[in-house]
This record gives C-alpha cells, structure tokens and sequence, in this order.
C-alpha cells in the first residue's frame, strides 16, 4: 500500500473510532437509567408482611382512628356539659351522656322540647346529636374488634415485651429462642399504661402487635406526643444548661486569673477550707453517732431520784424527768453495739435482783431483754429494737 494510501485510511479511521466511543457511552447511560428505573419502579426492599397481618393491621389502624374519634367527641360533649352548667348553674341530671339508654335519650328529647332559650335548647340538642355519633362510632367499632383475635387489656405493672412474649410462648407455644428473635425484630411501644388494648398476631411464623386506646385516659399517640415534648424540654434544659455553665466557666476562669495574682491569699483560703472540711467532718461523724446513740444514766433507785432524773411517789408511777442533758453521762452507739452491763460491785449492791428501764414505754422482753449471771453478780442489757433507742435518753434503775 503506497503513503498515501495509508494517510487515507488513517483519515478514515478516526471518525470510526469517535463513533465507536458515542455508542459506547450512549449504551453505558442507557443501562445506568435501566437499572435505576428498576428500583425506582420495584419500590423498597425489605421483608413482606404476611398478608393476614397486614390485613390485621389496616383493621387495627381502623379501631384506632375510631378510638380517637370517639375520645374527639367525648370532648366536645365534656365542653358543651361545661357551657350548659355556666349558663344554667346546674348540672345535667344524673344519667350516661356518653351513652344514653332509650330511657335517658327520652328524658334528654323531653327536657328539650320543653326549654324556652333557644340557645340552652340548642346545647341540649348538641349533646343529643354527639351522644348518637358516639354510639355510631362504637357500634362500628365493636364490628371490627369483632373481627379480630381477643387482645390483650394492659393492667398495673406490665410491659409490651412481657405480653408479646407471654402471648408467643403461652398462647401460640414458640419456642423461647424463636418466640425472642420474633419480639427482637418487632416495633413495641412504651410505656403502656392501664386501659391499652395490645393487638397481637401470629401467623406464618411472623409476629405483629399493635397499641390502641381502650379505655385508658390518654391515647398512644398522646403518650408519644408527651414524651416526645419531655425530650424536647429536657434537650432544651440541658441547652440551657450548658450556655449556662459555659457563662459560669468564663466567670471562673476571669475570677482564677484574678486569683493567680494573689496566690498567697488563695493558699491560705485553701487551707481554712480544709480545716473547716475537717471540722464539719467531725461534726458529721458526732451527728451521726448522736442520732444512732442511746444516753442514759444508769445508777440505784434512791440515786436517781435525789438526782432528779426519775421521780415517783405514793399512788404516782415513776416517770423520767426532763432534765439537764448532760446528767445521762453515759452513751451508747447502736450501729455496734446494743448491750449494756453493769456489776454489782460498781454499785456497792451485794447482787443485783431487778433492773427497770425508764421512761416505762420501753417494754422488757419486747423493746429490751435483761439477763442476769448465775450469782446476780452481773448483768446485760439487751436493746432488741435498737432503732427505738436512737436518740433516746433513758434511765436504768438497779435494785
């Protein structure tokens, strides 16, 4: 093939080659758009509900907006029975507003009929008319419950997990393991409060359940509305919070710069903290012993009395007196110790044969148990109910 031959060809090829690319690129574009018009079009992946719980479901959302739209109702009657009252300044006679007998729905006709203002007529007449939405919405509600499996009402003290699983395991028999990877991968609402219907269903080993109103106060979706506005006020504290702290820590470091010049003085400061640390600490530790410490004065009968500390007489039960603190001279602290022994011999007493607590609402053998050694020579005193004595100043007579 000559030069020129080849410049040609060479010439040729090139637009060749261009196209080539354009197809390329156009069939590359065309495949890309393929694939994402078929997820667009597939929708979103993810595992099919059983068809029977989904069906469940849509009745289950169903009962709920009928739940609300009663609760709605309900409200507006509560409303026109409080306009009623501030009108008239009398209350409806005593009958179900919120479900009229034939009975009650005729006193309401009658009392209607007879009312002169047009404007308390037309309460009445609102009531009337509410009261036969509410039974219309109940009927219809009654017919789709009627449809589903009993649910579960919620009591005082449970949880969502605690009635899947009872309902998995004691009324379906899945085993534990299956019946817990059911309740994992399943959306259960909390809290639950009295009242609350749990809808649960089984079928073709998977598990759905649901929340609706029942007769509980507050619906699920105000439950969630309120803990929600709690999160939304507590972020907002803490927000609060912390621009605060961060006020405070600008302050702080302001006020520390200004102490670095007067380092002596903060050193001094730091060690007059400490001591009186220490000595509140010791304060503390003596309170504490106080308050768990019984006081008592311990002695013969005749030197307690001409102490002033216990006084009696002729007809007259002997009674502790209030005297000076400092004449119970001796203490006990109960958190180690509850016993208390005396010796003969420390009270020129040849034995001791009695032992008497004062004041006499201490009880012996239920508030305290005396023993005595073999020769009477000694004596212990049990404190049984050890949180009676705290604090107490008592006197304990020797005879």
């Amino acid at each position: 093939m000559s030069q020129e031959e080849k410049k040609v060809s060479l010439k040729e090829s090139q637009p060749e080659k261009k196209s080539k690319k354009i197809y390329y690129v156009i069939g590359a574009m065309a495949m890309v758009i393929l694939v994402l018009a078929y997820f667009v079009f597939r929708g979103p992946a993810g595992p099919q509900v059983p068809p029977k719980i989904k069906q469940m479901q849509e009745t289950v959302q169903q009962i709920q907006k009928l739940e609300a739209g009663i609760q709605e109702k309900q409200n507006e009657v509560f409303t026109i029975l409080s306009e009623y009252k501030n009108k008239t300044g009398q209350d409806l006679p005593e009958i179900n507003i919120m479900n009229l007998s034939p009975e009650q729905k005729k006193v309401l006709e009658d009392k209607i009929k007879n009312e002169k203002d047009v404007s308390i007529k037309s309460l009445l007449q609102d009531i009337l008319d509410k009261n036969e939405d509410i039974q219309s919405l109940n009927a219809r509600l009654q017919e789709l419950e009627a449809m589903l499996p009993k649910p579960h009402v919620v009591e005082k003290g449970e949880n969502h997990y605690q009635i899947a699983m009872n309902y998995l395991l004691n009324e379906k028999g899945i085993d534990k393991t299956r019946a817990m990877e059911l309740v994992e991968r399943t959306a259960l609402f909390e809290p639950i409060i009295p009242g609350f219907k749990v809808w649960n269903f089984y079928a073709e080993d998977e598990y759905g359940t649901f929340i609706t109103q029942g007769t509980a106060p507050i619906s699920p979706n105000q439950i969630q509305r309120k803990i929600k506005k709690e999160l939304v006020d507590a972020k907002d504290k803490a927000i609060a919070a912390q621009e605060q702290l961060q006020s405070d820590i600008t302050e702080m470091e302001a006020r520390r710069n200004e102490l670095i010049s007067q380092l002596d003085l903060l050193n001094q400061e730091k060690q007059n903290m400490l001591t009186r640390m220490s000595d509140l600490h010791s304060q503390n530790r003596e309170m504490q012993t106080a308050l768990n410490s019984v006081y008592f004065a311990m002695d013969l009968r005749k030197s307690l009395t001409r102490k002033g500390i216990i006084r009696g007489g002729f007809l007259r039960s002997t009674k502790l007196q209030k005297v000076d603190f400092s004449m119970f001279d001796h203490s006990l602290d109960l958190r180690s110790e509850a016993k208390i022994t005396a010796a003969a011999a420390d009270f020129q007493l040849n034995r001791i044969k009695h032992v008497t607590i004062y004041p006499s609402y201490f009880k012996p053998k239920k508030d305290y148990q005396v023993e005595f050694s073999e020769d009477n020579q000694n004596v212990t005193i049990t404190l049984l109910d050890t949180e009676r004595f705290k604090s107490e100043k008592i006197a304990i007579v020797l005879e």
